[in-house]
Formats: C-alpha cells, structure tokens, sequence
C-alpha cells in the first residue's frame, strides 16, 4: 500500500532552497513532537505542581487536622511525553511539555489525591526515570504513575522514518525496537525504574502504565492513510507485553490501556491520538493522545482498586 503522507502540491516557481526552509522548520517540530528536546531547568519538571488543588481544611497542609476531610494521597507521576501529557494541548512550560490536561494533572484534581511531584518529560527513557526522576517522589508518597520505555525502543526514529519521512529505513527502525524490547537489559531497566521508586517511597503504590495502539484499522488489518500503522501497533502490543511481564515482576500494578483505546486510533472516527500535520502547530501534539486520551488513561488509573 502507498503512504498517503507528502508534502502539499507546490508551483513549479518554487525553488529548492525554499523546500529545504521548509523541510528544515518541519523537522525543527519533529524534533518536539518525538520528544527529543533536552529537559529543561528543574523548575519546569515541577511546573504542574502549581496548578494543583488549594489547601482546604481537613486535609494534608490545609491547617484543618482531621476535621472530617478526606484524606488525600501523595501522588507523583514519572515518565516520557505520554506522562508529561504531550498532545492534550494547555501546556504549562515548553521545556518538557507538561500540560494541564494530562493524566497526573487530571488525577490531581480527584478528591483523594495530591499531585506533589511531577517530574515526567517528553524524550526521556528509564534512565532518566532511574537517575533524575525518581529523587523528586516524596518519600511519603502513596502512588506513583510511571508511563515510560517508548524512547528505550526508538519511538522518534520509527515514527520520523515510517510515518513523517518516509524512507528505506523505516523496516529496520521498528527491527531495532523489537530487539531492544526483547532484549534483558531492557526487561532489568523496567525492573530498575520500580526498584527505585519503591527504595524512595516504600509506601507507594507504583502503577505502570502502557501505550495506547496509535492506528485505527480497518476489517482487513489496515490503516488507509499508513503502510506501516498495523506492524507498529503489533510491535506495540509486544513492548507493552514485556513492560508489564518486567513491572509486575517487581510488585508494580500495571494498566494496559489499549482496550481503553480501542476504535480510536489515528484513522478512527473519533480519534484519541492526534495525527500528524505538516508544517502546523498541531505538530508538537503528533502521534501523542489528545485530552480525551488523557481522561481516558486518568479513567484507567483510578480503576486500579486501593488495596
């Protein structure tokens, strides 16, 4: 099947170098949409925290003791672009594109929880995760969400090379994915990130997260718009199988959300996920879930029972 994805039809006057702006300002976004912009000062891993619920009494911090309030959960959410809340739009920096709409933010807002550390960042893997985000969870923290591992397998060369720029390397890209997602080092790094998060707040409950499955596909297995959408989505289904297999290994809950997702892929006719448009500002939300994706991961995390 050919991909239908190109640049819009251009008059023969059109020279070359104005081509190269063009595919240079496409690629300067690409390079936020697959979130392979560095973080950020530290104060904007923590921008979100701002917006968080006031203090009221009978709650922690609000100066009202037990007064009957319920009490609210120390929550800290960790992770890539999908934990930043990339692709919900209402972002509250540009740095590591934590927006306002996220799930974290969206779970701050329930009566029993508190959003007290959000470190989560678009382009950062478990190592980041390990060795920068987890010194920010309070160590009484009750819950923490971690949406990571997409970046450990290439998330921006598959979709820059199967989906925005289509090339040769594409088939290799998502290969090279599929052998990390395989691989052990990639099994003792999802290990790793609850292992830490654990050290740092022994009373926490860790909920790993996994992705959503980016394409709609038709009866016959397809997306009209993308060769490539069936065999990233089955790729998907494998790294999401591998990081729950690794993280409840380690005593984390895991929420699979492709069921959540399902029939609302990109293609769909009410997609979750947004879709990638050239030369637009809708490029910083490509290939990422819009707001109602985000409600519909915060809907999967609160289903998770307490205990």
């Amino acid at each position: 099947m050919t991909t239908r994805v190109g640049l819009d039809a251009v008059g023969a006057a059109v020279v070359p170098r104005r081509i190269a702006l063009a595919i240079a300002v496409v690629l300067a976004a690409l390079a936020v949409v697959i979130g392979t912009a560095v973080a950020g000062p530290a104060e904007a891993a923590s921008a979100a925290v701002a917006i968080g619920k006031p203090d009221k009494p009978g709650k922690p911090g609000g100066g009202g003791g037990n007064g009957g309030g319920t009490t609210e959960l120390e929550l800290a959410a960790l992770g890539d672009s999908f934990a930043a809340g990339v692709g919900a739009g209402s972002y509250l920096e540009t740095s590591c594109y934590t927006s306002s709409k996220s799930y974290p933010v969206l779970l701050d807002g329930d009566a029993d929880k508190r959003l007290a550390a959000f470190p989560a960042c678009s382009g950062k893997d478990t190592g980041d995760v390990i060795n920068r985000q987890i010194a920010a969870v309070p160590t009484t923290a009750k819950l923490v969400t971690v949406t990571v591992g997409g970046n450990d397998v290439g998330f921006a060369d598959v979709m820059q090379s199967c989906f925005v720029l289509p090339s040769s390397s594409c088939s290799s890209n998502i290969a090279n994915g599929a052998a990390t997602a395989a691989s052990p080092e990639f099994t003792s790094s999802i290990v790793a990130v609850v292992d830490g998060i654990q050290a740092r707040a022994p009373e926490a409950k860790v909920i790993v997260t996994g992705y959503p499955l980016l394409f709609w596909e038709n009866s016959s297995g397809v997306n009209p718009k993308y060769a490539w959408a069936d065999e990233v989505n089955d790729e998907t289904v494998v790294l999401n199988d591998v990081i729950e297999a690794a993280a409840t290994s380690a005593g984390a809950v895991f929420v699979d959300v492709e069921d959540d997702f399902a029939g609302h892929g990109i293609g769909s006719s009410s997609p979750w996920i947004n879709d990638w448009k050239w030369l637009t500002t809708r490029t910083v939300n490509a290939f990422h879930p819009n707001a109602t994706g985000h409600a519909a991961y915060a809907a999967a995390i609160r289903a998770v029972p307490p205990a």
